[in-house]
């Protein structure tokens, strides 16, 4: 097997440069190989690199294209994933903005009201006002944790 292994990588390596591989017996009748011409009958072997057929290179070309156009589709995908990942933060962030802006306004005014039926303004009670502060602060806490 190591020899074999041997072999595959000299054949690599000696392909590029159109050298010569040798095939020897030693003593003990066991086939070796080398770069070196041995003494007594030696094969010779000069591997030749196969040009690839205009088909395969047509085909390669082919699968070159279909594997750049799957990354752009790919990367396209990303992109819009991005893209929605950044605009649900920055609709989060200006959710947070407001949910604290109204729970400042809620909790540092002097008297909440809200409109009636006619329009008219309705001072809200304790009760009313510590009611609508949580429901402040609960919209702070949603939009800003």
């Amino acid at each position: 097997m190591k020899r074999l292994i041997a072999l595959l990588v000299v054949l690599f390596a000696s392909a590029p440069l159109q050298a010569a591989i040798y095939k020897c017996a030693d003593a003990q009748g066991e086939t070796e190989y080398s770069d070196e011409p041995c003494s007594g009958n030696a094969s010779v072997f000069v591997p030749r690199a196969a040009p690839a057929p205009a088909e395969d290179a047509a085909d390669r070309t082919d699968k070159t294209q279909r594997l750049l156009r799957a990354y752009d589709v790919e990367n396209a995908a990303q992109q819009r994933e991005e893209e929605e990942v950044l605009a649900a933060r920055k609709e989060a962030e200006e959710n947070c903005t407001r949910a604290r802006d109204r729970l400042r306004g809620v909790t540092h005014a002097r008297a909440l009201y809200r409109l009636d039926d006619e329009g008219n303004r309705v001072v809200l009670s304790f009760e009313e006002r510590a009611a609508s502060e949580e429901k402040a602060r609960t919209q702070v806490e949603h939009w800003c944790n």
